[in-house]
């Protein structure tokens, strides 16, 4: 026979395992949620580059359409990354311990420009963009929402799924 104390014992332990299950349930649906799907980047991404991925989406997706990094040279990610005057806007200085992963990423990911080239910073101007496009009359000027014309789920970045009239496009 199990005594008074045992019982409540059993019980807070039985309790106490029941929290941290459902604990551990939530936990999960919510890093469910708030994990973004990189599938649909131009350049898949392994698990060693989904950081600064998750940092590129969180400071800059956030005011506006998160550019893919292909679409834009190594340079021009390197200033803008660092520049807390941000085409008009102020922004606060990215953290150390955001910005090595951060700009690892955008390195990784994007292109360097020829020695002699001009840095653009106009996504419009960039030869890499235009290499992506390259049967695309792209409109003058190019604006982030000129990307969801034919990229529907470029808000979730996901630049590999195009409207029907170019899925087929070569």
């Amino acid at each position: 026979m199990i005594s008074q104390t045992g019982r409540r014992q059993q019980w807070r332990l039985w309790l106490g395992l029941a929290v941290l299950g459902l604990c551990a349930l939530v936990g999960m649906g919510l890093g469910a949620i708030a994990a973004p799907d990189f599938s649909g980047t131009v350049d898949v991404l392994p698990l060693n580059a989904q950081l600064g991925a998750q940092i590129y989406l969180r400071r800059c997706g956030t005011c506006h359409l998160a550019l893919p990094p292909e679409t834009m040279p190594a340079e021009a990610w390197q200033v803008l990354i660092q520049d807390t005057n941000h085409y008009g806007a102020t922004l606060p200085p990215i953290p150390r311990p955001e910005m090595i992963p951060l700009w690892n990423y955008l390195r990784t990911y994007s292109r360097a420009l020829g020695a002699d080239a001009q840095i653009p910073f106009r996504v419009g101007r960039s030869p890499f963009f235009r290499i992506l496009h390259p049967r695309v009359e792209l409109p003058e000027p190019v604006t982030f929402g000129s990307c969801s014309q034919c990229h529907p789920k470029a808000t979730l970045f996901n630049f590999r799924e195009l409207t029907p009239e170019w899925q087929h496009s070569p």
